[in-house]
């Protein structure tokens, strides 16, 4: 039996009045939208607007949850790679982090070179099934195009599919991003018809819906992209103080976000997002990776993919940690297993994310990459057919006998889980090979990845189109 879904934070009854209440809130209270298109938008369809806030009734919201596809198609450069989201668990990379911590601890702030290694790493990871989006920054890169030079970096190094960065300011930088796509795949308009991307639109909470936000949700639906909503609240800092009501506040501007891009749009795929944050009270700080944290999120979870069905999002697998120690894994993965069990079915910031999503490193990619293997291994369950029941080998064994010989043995060998940087050898073949740790075994990988990574996945006249382009763009 897959364990997905299994864990319950929420009873039924629960999930109904988070939803009564935020039905409730949307219609009596209402939403802040800063665009004056977006508002008028909603007043075109029949919702009440007073100045820029938009109250939504109920029938609104259930007929724009109608429309939304539980689950769509992602594409990549390789079709092999196509990932469905809405379906399983896919990983994809952290987003929003400034610095690189480098393996000799040293922090320091992100260059377009390490944005572009941590393309070449997460390709060659087996467990990160989409590439690109905005690992770091780059502070080397003039920021008016470093959207660009990232996904050309993205598409240089990955034919998984890829995400557009975060920080896209203005309408024109969108639209750039994605005309590159439509470059790379070799047909203008190519975007329109097949989801290659998404956009991640972020509310500020509480009940409120930035002019950016609103303009990224307007302009990706417009061009048939899928749209990410994250809301982001902090108990007790820009939320209630309580668990259960930050996760009410999230569903309203989830609800909200997903109003405007389908009468945008009707029918645009749409990514909810876990997103919630502990405020932490003793520091005045929030905690990505608190035991508070971890409950919203399979909360938050359970409410999106199990009572609206749709494709569910959550930033988990994540650390306060600074540095690679037993806080990381303490923390990395009692959240990323948690909201597994909660059945969610994308992630960000589950690869390289330390110092609660400040830093990326990429030893620790590594190292996420065999802890979601892990993960994935054990959500599928176990096999419970009859052959595995063993009963001809229970009935037939002798006392105290191995079965080291056993046919069944011979013939499932290969299937149990194994680690790709932990040590499982004895402690003598371990001493004998240097005391490595983890750490330093990951590092060895990290350098074999890159060295190994060719110089671009591109074709040169599909790179020189994309340079030209990034020049002109320049120049404007």
């Amino acid at each position: 039996m897959n364990l997905a879904g299994q864990l319950k934070v929420l009873s039924d009854s629960d999930m109904q009045m988070v939803h009564e209440k935020a039905l409730e809130l949307l219609e009596e209270k209402g939403v802040v939208f800063q665009s004056d298109k977006a508002v008028e938008t909603f007043r075109k369809h029949g919702a009440k607007v007073t100045d820029h806030t938009v109250m939504i009734p109920k029938d609104m919201v259930m007929k724009a949850l109608s429309q939304c596809p539980p689950s769509f198609l992602l594409e990549g450069m390789n079709p092999d790679k196509n990932v469905t989201i809405g379906e399983g668990l896919a990983i994809h990379p952290a987003g929003g982090e400034v610095f690189m911590r480098d393996f000799d601890g040293k922090r320091r702030t992100a260059t377009l070179e390490d944005f572009s290694n941590l393309q070449k790493v997460y390709q060659a990871l087996d467990n990160v099934d989409i590439c690109g989006y905005q690992p770091v920054s780059p502070s080397d890169v003039n920021k008016r195009v470093m959207g660009l030079h990232c996904l050309l970096a993205s598409f240089k190094n990955s034919d998984k599919p890829i995400l557009s960065p975060m920080e896209l300011e203005t309408i024109e930088e969108k639209e750039e991003c994605l005309k590159l796509f439509d470059i790379v795949y070799g047909k203008e308009g190519y975007v329109q018809e097949h989801y290659l991307t998404w956009h991640i639109a972020t509310p500020n909470s509480p009940l409120f819906y930035s002019e950016f936000a609103c303009e990224g949700i307007r302009v990706f639906a417009e061009y048939n992209q899928p749209i990410t909503l994250v809301s982001a609240p902090m108990n007790g800092i820009t939320a209630p103080i309580y668990l259960y009501s930050t996760v009410i506040l999230d569903v309203v501007e989830t609800l909200a976000g997903l109003v405007y891009a389908q009468l945008v749009r009707p029918g645009v795929p749409i990514i909810t997002s876990a997103t919630l944050t502990s405020g932490n009270m003793r520091y005045a700080t929030w905690e990505c990776a608190s035991p508070d944290s971890a409950l919203m999120l399979a909360a938050t979870v359970q409410m999106y993919k199990s009572f609206y069905h749709l494709p569910t999002r959550s930033q988990t697998g994540v650390t306060s940690s600074k540095t690679i120690d037993y806080q990381a894994g303490m923390e990395v993965m009692q959240s990323f297993l948690f909201t597994a069990l909660a059945g969610v079915n994308l992630t960000s910031n589950s690869v390289g994310a330390l110092s609660n999503l400040m830093t990326t490193s990429l030893e620790k990619c590594v190292l996420d990459d065999e802890m979601i293997s892990r993960v994935r291994f054990m959500i599928n369950g176990m096999n419970t057919s009859e052959e595995h029941m063993g009963m001809k080998e229970l009935m037939e064994c002798k006392p105290c006998q191995d079965f080291l010989m056993a046919d069944s043995t011979m013939m499932h060998v290969r299937d149990g889980w194994q680690p790709t940087v932990s040590d499982w050898r004895s402690s003598d073949a371990w001493e004998a090979d240097g005391f490595k740790d983890v750490v330093e075994t990951a590092h060895e990988k990290v350098v074999h990845i890159l060295e190994d990574a060719p110089e671009s996945l591109l074709d040169p006249a599909q790179e020189k189109e994309i340079t030209d382009y990034i020049k002109s763009v320049e120049k404007a």
